[in-house]
């Protein structure tokens, strides 16, 4: 099975340094997941919150250029993270950085998914992430990749990946928000993204991301429109429970997927 895993910025940081120990334990369940023989895919924010790291910064620039800057020192921390846990998998990793652009013509589309297959082909986890020193419309309108999650969308469809996974810092989607309301109730599988699914979904977000609910059903809406299966579920679980449906979660069903996937595992 061909599978995307997109990790936000909630996860890959805490207390404005990188999360080590949760993610050391995300590469560790990726790696099961790798090593039963499935391709993965990765979706990674993080670049600017981990510049931020490294130039000792507590609060998210406003600046434009300052983000672009950052974004570019933290790339080579975050990228240098990854290759360190991956090796002790011994698994080889690759970088592609990306912008909406990269999507707007059939050429680049063909040439993306190209490479990417190749990467897959010879056992390498390509680790996706968008490319803010040349994007700089989404860190000036914060509504276009928002968070990686719409880039997450646009390569699993040009991909034909069978599942995707969200992973956020909460179970799923709520219908009211969790983090202000302690009566929200999980919703835990959508068949249809209708307007009151919509309305459910927050927009709220944490200081190191852009994203939140509202682009992760935005990011549904446009994968189950093609067939493809996507799980919203918390980062802080670990990831073959939540693809297992043993934790809590929302599953958002494809429009030609098959419903035993609502209780069923997808791992087989």
């Amino acid at each position: 099975m061909r599978i995307l895993i997109k990790i936000g910025s909630s996860l890959l940081n805490k207390d404005n340094k990188f999360n080590t120990e949760l993610v050391r334990s995300k590469i560790k369940e990726i790696s099961e997941l790798y090593k039963k023989g499935n391709e993965i895919i990765l979706v990674s924010s993080g670049a600017i919150a981990c510049g931020m790291e490294v130039e000792n910064i507590q609060e998210r620039p406003k600046e434009v250029l300052k983000l672009q800057l950052l974004s570019g020192e933290g790339q080579i921390a975050l990228m240098k993270n990854y290759k360190e846990l991956f090796e002790r998998e011994s698994i080889r990793i690759s970088q592609i950085l990306l912008t909406h652009h990269n999507f707007d013509t059939y050429e680049e589309k063909k040439e993306i998914v190209k490479i990417i297959n190749e990467y897959l082909n010879e056992k390498v986890i390509p680790i996706i992430n968008e490319n803010d020193l040349v994007n700089k419309e989404e860190l000036q309108s914060g509504n276009l990749f928002t968070d990686n999650d719409i880039l997450a969308a646009l390569v699993a469809k040009e991909l034909d990946v069978n599942l995707v996974v969200i992973l956020s810092d909460v179970n799923g989607l709520y219908d009211i928000n969790p983090k202000k309301n302690k009566n929200a109730k999980l919703i835990e599988v959508i068949d249809e993204i209708n307007t009151k699914i919509k309305e459910s979904a927050s927009k709220d977000t944490n200081s190191l991301g852009l994203g939140g609910m509202h682009s992760k059903i935005t990011a549904a809406d446009m994968l189950t429109k093609e067939g493809i299966n996507m799980i919203i579920g918390n980062g802080n679980k670990n990831i073959l429970d939540i693809i297992s449906n043993k934790v809590k979660r929302t599953l958002f069903i494809g429009k030609r997927a098959l419903s035993n996937h609502t209780q069923e595992s997808f791992l087989q």
